[in-house]
């Protein structure tokens, strides 16, 4: 049987870089979405996004293409594109453009100190936004690392983690005493009230009297810590390809969290991942699983994310 019989990748907004690492002029050539995409910083500071191959003779815009005003030049010709909408506005040689003389643009959106792509297999445009995080931009909050991993699995299995809400005790040793999940159109909020009387509590609950998570689409989420530990943990799944899966991790505490507080949660959080990903990469999905009681919301989460598939991925599965 095939190992993940999902759509390979959901519509929505995907984070393909940090903001610092786009400086205004710079090129980055992305693999991602099952393409590639070329990411460039025009000189007014706005960011775009367009198949990295010219419609000229293919080659490759990333390699050796240069930002011209809010244009890319492609290194081989220098045929110039314009940053918004994809068309040739330039060919040094030639008197007039080609009327198909253009590539491809993918609607882009810088927030949260992320780059973010729209992706859609019907090429709708997009009709949401991820969410502010209102800490990222307040001076008091401090960037304390970032983590990344490539993933053997499908964004969907990551996030459905968050209704297993058996495993939250079964894998990670977290005791709760209540757990909400409830979902928005294509946000959720999902809170976790710790049970601060348990023995051998987790460690990254041992200083959180609540962990709420919030999510946006099928690739960006972040987690608040309320209580002693006092810090947010920014999470984006990005589709590379086929059960292939880029997960991006940054740690912001505030400037009153103790370090001797938020360093072991950090690092609880990024070892309780390490645990997962171990299952994930190992694991079939099941489009008709056993449930039990006290199991989670799977099938009210199963229905909320099937808003990001251009087809229904139960169409053909076992009885």
């Amino acid at each position: 049987m095939e190992r993940i019989p999902l759509p390979t990748f959901p519509n929505g907004w995907f984070a393909v870089a940090h903001a610092d690492e786009l400086e205004r002029g710079e090129v980055l050539r992305l693999e991602v979405l099952g393409g590639n995409i070329v990411l460039f910083r025009g000189e007014s500071g706005t960011p775009y996004a367009f198949d990295a191959y010219c419609a000229h003779l293919g080659a490759h815009l990333g390699v050796g293409g240069k930002v011209v005003d809010d244009t890319l030049r492609c290194p081989f010709h220098a045929w110039r594109y314009d940053g918004a909408t994809g068309r040739c506005v330039e060919i040094p040689y030639a008197r007039k453009i080609p009327p198909r003389a253009e590539v491809r643009t993918h609607p882009v959106l810088e927030r949260n100190g992320l780059v973010f792509v729209w992706r859609h297999a019907e090429e709708k445009a997009p009709d949401w936004e991820p969410e502010v995080i209102p800490e990222l931009s307040d001076p008091d909050f401090v960037l304390w690392g970032r983590r990344e991993w490539e993933v053997k699995t499908h964004p969907q299995e990551i996030m459905e983690n968050g209704v297993d809400f058996a495993h939250f005790a079964t894998l990670h040793g977290w005791k709760a005493k209540r757990i909400d999940w409830e979902p928005d159109g294509p946000f959720y909020r999902l809170q976790i009230a710790v049970d601060q009387e348990a023995e051998d509590q987790a460690a990254t609950a041992a200083h959180s009297t609540e962990v709420n998570s919030y999510n946006s689409g099928p690739g960006f989420l972040y987690t608040r810590a309320v209580g002693l530990m006092n810090g947010i943990v920014v999470n984006c799944l990005t589709p590379v390809g086929p059960e292939r899966v880029k997960l991006v991790h940054t740690y912001w505490h505030h400037v009153s969290c103790p370090r001797e507080v938020y360093e072991p949660f950090f690092e609880a959080y990024l070892h309780d991942w390490d645990l997962d990903i171990a299952i994930w990469e190992r694991k079939i999905h099941r489009l008709r699983p056993v449930l039990a009681e006290g199991d989670g919301h799977f099938t009210r989460f199963r229905k909320w994310y099937r808003q990001f598939y251009s087809e229904d991925p139960r169409a053909g599965a076992e009885p």
